[in-house]
């Protein structure tokens, strides 16, 4: 069976609120709405998610936030992910302009969980240069060990 073709291992979201909403009533959802089809199941955050998995998926978020707020060279990143996250994150951060104050990344929030077993899927809500944003990553469990190989956000 052939794989379907891959996009980019990282991806960067530009934030829009949608228009002529406000705050919160974004989240909401509409009334009536109709229940979600019979092809998909409800995952709890940490739902099978080991001491293993949390750790590596803690890690990978952190280092990552690192990379995007300038504190850490992408090549460290390459300890806990796929070799492409590592060309486009050091493709991306070296585009920036050098200079200026670098304000130290803080996550403060990670929640991961885990939809097959050779799967994980963790998310963090970050601050980078004073701003909060999101972090979605994707790890895969191959040879023995997990490894980021998606990653998308809404950080410049």
């Amino acid at each position: 069976m052939a794989r379907p073709s891959r996009t980019a291992a990282v991806r960067f979201v530009r934030y829009r609120p949608a228009p002529g909403v406000q705050g919160a009533l974004a989240l909401r959802p509409a009334a009536g709405s109709a229940p979600r089809g019979p092809g998909l199941r409800l995952v709890r955050p940490a739902d099978g998610v080991d001491a293993e998995v949390q750790a590596v998926a803690e890690a990978a978020v952190r280092l990552a936030v690192e990379v995007l707020a300038g504190t850490r060279p992408a090549q460290q990143l390459a300890l806990v992910a796929a070799p492409a996250v590592c060309r486009e994150l050091a493709a991306q951060c070296g585009r920036r302009a050098p200079g200026g104050r670098v304000v130290p990344p803080k996550v403060l929030s990670t929640r991961s969980q885990r939809p097959s077993p050779a799967v994980a899927e963790a998310v963090a809500v970050v601050v980078v240069a004073g701003r909060v944003h999101a972090l979605a990553l994707r790890l895969e469990h191959a040879r023995g060990r997990w490894r980021c190989t998606a990653l998308e956000t809404t950080a410049p």
